[in-house]
């Protein structure tokens, strides 16, 4: 038998701890995948099964930052629902349309994507999808069970400023693989029922919710032959706090109009997030005289509140209102929104910041 060379002897050892840590590595990635298991075997609630997997990936994949978005079907689009890293809180008020950037895509297609290096790629602009963040890679995937869109897990940059790999991504999809039982025994299809009808963004309800208790609220007036109020706002000039300050403060100061609604009304109120700054309250049981005190009273709330002193600032913003009611204005639902937006424009018309009530 010929003796080993010196160099040959140097690449067997070299090949034998290459060996010994890969299979180190496999024996940690197996460790976290039966932990995993093992959390996942109780009956969790969803929020909880996100956290046991985004624990997870966090050991199976280091990286700098990291964060879930929840997908709403209603208004197809994705918002930030948990994040880590420092930069990454500054993005949990931004939203996505389905399709629009990388998280987007993933939402849409079902699929992984994997950027290993933003720099050799033309395809996403990263100051726009991750401003603040110096983004070298990104991995996106998302989370299904029984067929639909959840979310999607989201990773940027990995740790020692390396790049995300394939591998990266096969530990990942393995581990949402995994997961999928426990996500479809958890109170998702509850969760999904919650977006359905709440407004992600200032958690009031949404467009939908109203069409459905709107019907309802006027079968109980006429039942009880009881008026049924309905005010219509558009904040004044909110625009100009989006090209000011930006569409992270403009969300906040959205957030913060919803918590005047709700702590000037009542808890029979239903107070609806129309969509962007336009909003709207049903008051029922509610004359026509106490609902135009009502709607007085919540304009004078925010003209004289101070709008984003936690972010530094001191904004005072206004609010046109446009009132109308059932029975003495409109017959029908339909109608009862039109009147009460035109009377909402009819504000708007002769200065801003006022009330104006729908013309019988």
């Amino acid at each position: 038998m010929a003796p080993v060379s010196q160099k040959n002897l140097s690449l067997l050892v070299q090949e034998n701890k290459d060996l010994k840590k890969a299979l180190r590595q496999k024996q940690r990635e197996l460790n976290h995948f039966i932990k995993a298991g093992k959390d996942l075997s109780a009956p969790l609630e969803f929020k909880k099964v996100l956290q046991v997997v985004l624990s997870a990936a966090r050991r199976l994949v280091r990286c700098e930052d990291w964060s879930l978005l929840l997908f709403n079907p209603t208004e197809n689009t994705l918002h930030y629902a948990l994040t880590k890293g420092a930069v990454l809180k500054d993005l949990k008020k931004l939203q996505y349309r389905l399709g629009e950037g990388p998280v987007g895509w993933v939402a849409q297609k079902g699929r992984p994507l994997l950027i290993p290096d933003f720099s050799k790629q033309k395809r996403y602009d990263a100051a726009r999808f991750y401003p603040h963040l110096c983004a070298r890679s990104v991995l996106c995937l998302p989370i299904l069970a029984k067929n639909q869109v959840l979310g999607v897990i989201q990773m940027v940059n990995r740790l020692e400023e390396e790049h995300f790999t394939e591998n990266d991504c096969l530990l990942l999809e393995k581990l949402l693989d995994q997961s999928t039982q426990a996500i479809e025994r958890s109170d998702v299809l509850q969760k999904m029922s919650d977006l359905v009808t709440t407004d992600d963004l200032t958690h009031l309800y949404n467009l939908r919710y109203l069409d459905r208790i709107l019907e309802v609220e006027m079968k109980r007036s006429r039942r009880y032959k009881s008026s049924l109020a309905l005010i219509f706002i558009d904040l004044d000039y909110f625009k100009q706090v989006n090209d000011n300050h930006g569409h992270i403060m403009g969300s906040q100061v959205l957030i913060e109009i919803a918590d005047i609604l709700i702590e000037s009304l009542r808890a029979v109120d239903v107070v609806v997030r129309y969509g962007g700054d336009e909003f709207v309250v049903l008051l029922p049981n509610t004359p026509l005289k106490k609902a135009t005190r009502v709607a007085e009273r919540v304009r004078v709330a925010i003209r004289d509140f101070k709008f984003l002193q936690k972010e530094g600032l001191s904004l005072h913003i206004a609010a046109s209102f446009g009132l109308a009611s059932y029975p003495e204005h409109a017959k029908n639902r339909t109608d009862l929104i039109h009147l009460a937006d035109r009377a909402m424009y009819e504000s708007k018309r002769k200065g801003r910041d006022m009330v104006s009530v729908a013309k019988k």
